[in-house]
């Protein structure tokens, strides 16, 4: 009973301390309630549900293998490298080649192949976070005053972007292509096709395996959904990488009780600009 009553006391410590901690709670509470009342609906059939989540899960994990199998730099190098060093032209440009290459794999794996296999399983985009007018999944899961949350987070993160940009971890890790200052032509060609990159990952991790799980796993698929985002963030320098959990949590969380990922993507573009200035200012 003594433990019991600490945990509960501790519980309620951490709601008056941390901010927001009540607020997600609540919306996890009702995420789990939306989705039980969704599968005890007329008409809905678990065997279709049971089948749609396993392709889900199954078209991502082979997304994913491929990713990192063929539509990295190496692959890239390997496979075209030779050819592109008997072409002084192309030869200078080389660098600058294989990081589209990359941005063109995240592009395809990571947003277009996901989508298209929606669309071909009948469903509407726009169920998955790409619709034009913010709706939360529920009517029981709590309601933000959507743009104004996403202004305040764009507030928060965009000092923390840059003061992270000027450390050394961050400094050997970025910026991916060290000579995007060397032309407008350089900085264009790779700032462009890595911004689109922020938007992939962000359908495929917060519309496709998130707002495809949530009926099946409620709030649980915030944390299903969050796994395999921390992953391709843990090569990244420390800090970033432990962002990444919180991030995934906390973005996605957003997206499900605003039923949009564009402000998401919108925080992701923001940042990407900076650091883009920041850079060129370094």
């Amino acid at each position: 009973m003594r433990i019991a009553e600490s945990i509960g006391r501790f519980g309620g410590w951490l709601l008056r301390r941390v901010p927001g901690l009540r607020w997600f709670l609540a919306t996890f509470d009702a995420l789990d309630a939306q989705a039980a009342a969704e599968r005890a609906a007329v008409g809905y059939d678990p065997r279709a549900e049971a089948a749609r989540v396993r392709q889900i899960l199954l078209v991502a994990a082979i997304l994913l293998v491929l990713g990192y199998s063929f539509g990295d730099r190496p692959f890239f190098t390997e496979t075209f490298g030779p050819a592109l060093s008997r072409r002084p032209g192309l030869a200078r440009y080389a660098d600058l080649l294989s990081y589209s290459y990359w941005s063109v794999a995240k592009l395809l794996g990571f947003g277009l192949l996901p989508l298209g296999h929606l669309l071909l399983r009948g469903e509407r985009a726009a169920d998955y976070g790409l619709g034009r007018q913010p709706v939360a999944v529920g009517s029981g899961v709590p309601r933000l005053p959507w743009l104004r949350m996403y202004l305040l987070l764009l507030v928060a993160v965009l000092p923390a972007v840059v003061a992270v940009s000027f450390t050394p971890a961050f400094q050997q890790s970025y910026p991916f292509y060290r000579q995007a200052g060397r032309s407008v032509f350089d900085f264009l060609g790779w700032e462009l096709p890595y911004l689109l990159t922020f938007v992939a990952v962000e359908f495929f991790f917060r519309g496709y395996l998130l707002f495809g799980l949530r009926r099946a796993f409620g709030s649980h698929a915030l944390f299903i959904s969050m796994v395999p985002y921390c992953m391709i963030h843990v090569l990244k320098p420390a800090p970033e990488a432990l962002a990444s959990i919180f991030s995934g949590l906390l973005l996605g969380t957003l997206a499900l009780s605003t039923g949009s990922l564009w402000c998401g993507d919108a925080v992701a573009a923001a940042a990407v600009s900076v650091l883009a200035g920041c850079r060129a200012g370094a």
